[in-house]
């Protein structure tokens, strides 16, 4: 049995969008969980997540299950 903590939690790498947004921004997970001394707007132990828009940078911080995987992260273990 998965811990429902982990469940919520997308992947290192992975790609995501927010939860009840079909056509939202899809987002990278670049960090899954920040840890409990991070605060962000009042997200403790957050997702971190970036996008760009004409080349910049944007990030946002979410809560655990706000999030679904689109896409998991790439497999760096696949054989060639």
């Amino acid at each position: 049995m998965t811990n429902k903590i982990e469940e919520d939690r997308p992947p290192l790498d992975s790609r995501v969008r927010a939860k009840g947004d079909p056509n939202g921004q899809i987002m990278t997970v670049l960090n899954p969980a920040l840890g409990e001394q991070h605060d962000w707007e009042g997200v403790r132990n957050g997702i971190y997540c970036v996008w760009y828009v004409n080349g910049e940078e944007r990030f946002e911080v979410y809560r655990p299950g706000q999030l679904v995987v689109v896409e998991g992260p790439p497999d760096t273990h696949k054989q060639q």
